[in-house]
């Protein structure tokens, strides 16, 4: 059999043709991106008629269940209905009513908004008592831990020395005041005017 050589070209388009033939069928990606797109339209398609066919059942069943009921049982359904709507919106009320007297005693209490804001939610209800309680509650918690974190502060600053004016290694000379910061050079002259005076004359 004699043997046929092809040339770079012919085998070229041999190989192409092939991997043509093995693609038939397949989707391209541009074909993907449509069949994606096409099952998401009808994915939601089909959840908002679900949707629709349930919200359809209810008002179905609310129906029947009204037919059954005599005049006096529908009217007072509706009578229910129509308290709960408004005891509802009563209970809204309150609750703003009571994040306004919350706001006010916290203000008065001089602690910062920006201290309770996330903690409103949890603290307000639409019962005065139990709102004014949890805000009394939290004032009395934020003022003590105030009072606490103030004290342990003045306590280590308290302990701090300060510098001095007498003997050996405590005393103040002209090269030790300045290398004090300004704050320091500023209690040092307040606490000790004299010595300050002659610390400055360079006495």
């Amino acid at each position: 059999m004699e043997k046929v050589e092809l040339t770079k070209e012919e085998l070229q388009k041999k190989i192409d043709d092939a991997i043509a033939e093995s693609k038939k069928g397949l989707y391209t990606e541009e074909d993907l991106q449509r069949k994606v797109t096409s099952e998401v339209d009808r994915r939601v398609e089909t959840g908002i008629q679900k949707g629709l066919e349930n919200q359809l059942a209810k008002e179905k069943k609310k129906w029947e269940e009204e037919n059954t009921l005599s005049a006096e049982e529908l009217a007072q359904k509706k009578y229910e209905e129509k308290f709960s709507e408004l005891s509802a919106k009563e209970k809204e009320i309150a609750k703003q009513r009571n994040e306004l007297d919350a706001k006010g005693m916290l203000s008065n209490a001089g602690i910062p908004s920006e201290k309770y804001d996330k903690m409103l939610p949890v603290l307000i209800s639409d019962d005065g008592e139990a709102t004014k309680a949890n805000i009394q509650n939290y004032i009395d918690v934020y003022s003590e831990t105030k009072q606490e974190l103030e004290t342990q502060l003045k306590s280590q600053y308290s302990n701090v020395p300060s510098p001095t004016q007498g003997g050996g290694e405590g005393k103040m000379t002209k090269e030790k005041f300045d290398k004090l910061g300004y704050a320091e050079k500023l209690e040092f002259k307040q606490e000790n005017p004299e010595v300050y005076k002659s610390v400055i004359s360079g006495e």
